[in-house]
């Protein structure tokens, strides 16, 4: 396994985890992802979904191309929850002010990772000790 594959893996796993913690709380009330957000939870989900899937696929040996246009895709999917997660950051959900919490920067980080393992997993494969075209 590659290591944008690893990282990936590692950020989709994050990022799955992140959305059952807290991410808002106003007056002693907690919200996770899936209580405060409509759309933007399934969209982080697929994105740590599709992060672990590149993985899992070449963990499993299930296909030969899918890890480099998995990878592509997870980096686009890690792109739009980065965006997601910051804006939802700047402007939290809900009429009230609430504090931002763990899960949100946790997301975040996650999300990072999701999109820095896409990015490192599309990149070709370079044999043991060539030298780069430079």
């Amino acid at each position: 396994m590659r290591p944008g594959e690893l990282v990936g893996a590692i950020g989709g796993l994050g990022l799955l985890v992140a959305l059952f913690l807290p991410w808002y709380s106003v007056g002693g009330e907690n919200a996770t992802a899936w209580q405060a957000f409509s759309v933007t939870d399934v969209i982080l989900a697929a994105a740590a979904v599709i992060g672990m899937s590149v993985a899992a696929c070449v963990l499993l040996r299930i296909s030969v191309s899918y890890p480099v246009a998995g990878s592509s895709v997870a980096a686009g999917f890690g792109f739009v929850a980065v965006a997601l997660i910051v804006i939802r950051m700047i402007n939290p959900p809900g009429a009230e002010d609430p504090s931002v919490e763990i899960g949100a920067w946790l997301g975040l980080f996650s999300a990072i990772a999701v999109t820095i393992g896409g990015y490192l997993g599309m990149q070709p494969l370079r044999a043991p000790g060539a030298a780069s075209a430079g």
